[in-house]
């Protein structure tokens, strides 16, 4: 089955735990997976990470999410799986509209982010 034939639920629950299983591999922070009302997020080094899929390239362009989305992230993963291979974008939760792209594999981030606070 590929990821155009699964849900919006499933394709989410997939895509946090692709950013999951590439965040251990890519920083040196314990990562888990929170299950919320309608949402699953990541805690890396406990830190709240929100996630965002899309699964087709004929879906819009990657874009922030909506300030309920991220008002309390610490960051942003959006987990492109559109191509042969998941890619991530890696962004602070006030990234700008059309600079998601700019975060691909941007894991450091996280690193960064830690000694701002």
């Amino acid at each position: 089955m590929g990821f155009a034939e699964l849900s919006t639920e499933r394709l989410h629950e997939v895509a946090v735990h692709l950013a999951a299983a590439e965040a251990l591999r890519r920083t040196r922070h314990r990562v888990e997976v929170l299950s919320e009302p309608r949402s699953r997020l990541l805690l890396v080094g406990g830190r709240r990470v929100r996630v965002f899929a899309r699964r087709t390239a004929e879906q819009r362009p990657m874009r922030r999410g909506t300030g309920q989305d991220t008002s309390d992230a610490h960051a942003l993963v959006f987990v492109d799986l559109s191509g042969a291979v998941p890619r991530f974008h890696v962004t602070a939760p006030d990234v700008a509209v059309g600079r998601v792209e700019a975060g691909l594999d941007d894991w450091p981030l996280l690193e960064r982010l830690d000694a701002r606070g």
